[in-house]
């Protein structure tokens, strides 16, 4: 049998299809990093905060929210109070820390970052992004 171009062509689609079909199989089968949040702000503006981070974890399919401080956990602790800052344009800006450490407290690294007061959903996302990375270096081990 004479195999020709597009015979060459088709079998090389569905080599890669087969490949991207396999990956994308492994990576919906990876399981979630389980996370403990953990804030401290008592204030309206860092509970906000802390509402819409918990709710970003909820939604991820990358993190289980957990507790008990298990094996392999994740922990996100915003150590401080959320600061508040007028801008000129009169809009507030939201300014957080943020801390990642493993349960067995290696610290795996430190953020700051900041969104519009109302649009927090923003520094949330901006959280889930960091704790992804963060994930990646308890992974590693």
């Amino acid at each position: 049998m004479q195999i020709t171009p597009l015979t060459a062509r088709l079998l090389t689609v569905m080599a890669a299809s087969m490949v991207t079909a396999a990956w994308v199989m492994g990576a919906a089968s990876a399981k979630p990093t389980l996370v403990e949040f953990w804030h401290v702000g008592d204030d309206a503006l860092s509970e906000k905060l802390a509402d819409r981070i918990e709710a970003a974890f909820n939604r991820s399919p990358d993190f289980t929210l957990s507790s008990g401080r298990k094996s392999g956990t994740l922990v996100v602790r915003i150590p401080t109070n959320v600061v508040w800052k007028r801008q000129i344009s009169k809009r507030g800006r939201a300014l957080y820390t943020v801390e990642f450490s493993s349960t067995d407290g290696r610290n795996l690294g430190v953020r700051t970052g900041s969104c519009w007061d109302d649009a927090l959903e923003k520094c949330a996302a901006q959280i889930i992004n960091y704790a992804k990375i963060a994930a990646r270096k308890i992974h590693q081990d």
